[in-house]
């Protein structure tokens, strides 16, 4: 991947690539970008963690919720889950249904879009029993949704734009090679669709700071939200609102990479190895939706959403003898997606659209 990002800047006018452009490259290359390549990339043997890894209590939880929300609005048992991974999540979801709500598992649509072909083959792998799956990577197939539309760390995983003001003056940072190095250099910001997201957002950067700009993700959210007639759109990633970027403590932006479970600041390392990520800009999203008929239902941190659906209503007793128990092991999940390491940073936004009390 190496060699091939640097022909890739070589070959390119005024040999540099804007950061979107080296993130969508090292990410998605078919074959041997970080997503495409096959290999594992979430949990003990990949680069990172996520609330779907803390056993199935995650899952249980968001069974139970989509649940009773198809209930309460009478909504059609319809849920795509885009950016699916490796179908875990689903798994849990269906496995619950199939123990505790049999007339929605027998009669629920469950369809994932990932452009993985590496995750659409682990999904198929895992998913095998649940016919009422359906797989795909384009959302293009749907072109009107009823239903719940759902996603679990996805847009922080889309390329950026990264910016930064200088000396008083707007620059975009690009990446070059220099001495057979990735390395990055900066340039006059001359981007029209970056100028207009800072304009319509109101960003105004402080002199040192910088950020990263997701034109991907409102492409996509707005892909997502023209295509939804009635149901729900939930966000659960992590990021900031307008007033969080202007902290201090988050000047130099939240472009990271994670490689073998460490934090790594240059992500110009470890090309097509490692995950990058960026914190999403959720007021961005949250004006979005207004634009396209959306009512914003909840927008809470992760833990407090997590306890709002009934979290706590999944620990047992437990009377501490075998700390390797089905119990023990379930309350200690519980215990580290409300108090452990997961980032207070981690939202879940809920939209909706057309609804009506069942």
């Amino acid at each position: 991947m190496e060699k091939y990002m640097k022909q890739l800047i070589m070959n390119s006018p005024d040999q540099k690539i804007s950061f979107c452009e080296y993130m969508e490259a090292v990410l998605y290359t078919p074959e041997i970008g970080y997503y495409m390549r096959s290999r594992e990339k979430i949990g003990r043997d990949g680069d990172f963690y996520t609330s779907v890894n803390v056993g199935d209590v995650f899952g249980r939880v968001l069974a139970k919720w989509f649940a009773y929300l198809i209930k309460e609005y009478n909504l059609p048992p319809t849920i795509i889950e885009i950016g699916s991974g490796d179908g875990k999540l689903v798994y849990d979801i269906l496995h619950y249904w199939k123990e505790k709500e049999i007339q929605l598992f027998d009669c629920v649509e469950y369809r994932l879009v990932d452009r993985s072909l590496d995750h659409q083959q682990r999904q198929k792998e895992r998913l095998m029993a649940f016919p009422q799956v359906s797989f795909g990577g384009v959302l293009e197939q749907y072109s009107e949704i009823n239903g719940i539309v759902f996603s679990n760390e996805l847009f922080d995983a889309l390329p950026v734009h990264s910016i930064e003001k200088q000396n008083g003056e707007m620059v975009e940072v690009f990446v070059t090679v220099k001495n057979e190095m990735l390395i990055e250099i900066k340039s006059p910001l001359r981007n029209d669709k970056i100028i207009s997201y800072l304009e319509s957002q109101n960003i105004c950067l402080k002199e040192g700071q910088r950020m990263e700009i997701p034109l991907q993700m409102v492409e996509l959210y707005q892909n997502l939200a023209s295509r939804i007639q009635s149901g729900l759109l939930v966000t659960i990633d992590y990021g900031y609102t307008d007033k969080e970027w202007q902290q201090p403590i988050h000047c130099q932006g939240s472009l990271r990479g994670y490689y073998q479970h460490r934090m790594v600041r240059n992500v110009l390392e470890h090309p097509g190895k490692m995950d990058l990520t960026s914190h999403i800009h959720f007021d961005c999203l949250r004006r979005e939706g207004v634009k396209y008929g959306f009512v914003e239902e909840d927008f809470l941190q992760q833990q407090a959403f997590l306890v709002k659906a009934g979290i706590m209503d999944e620990l047992e007793e437990d009377n501490g003898l075998d700390p390797f128990s089905e119990t023990a092991k379930r309350n200690r999940a519980i215990r580290s997606l409300l108090v452990g390491g997961y980032s207070e940073y981690f939202r879940v936004l809920v939209q909706s659209k057309g609804l009506i009390n069942g």
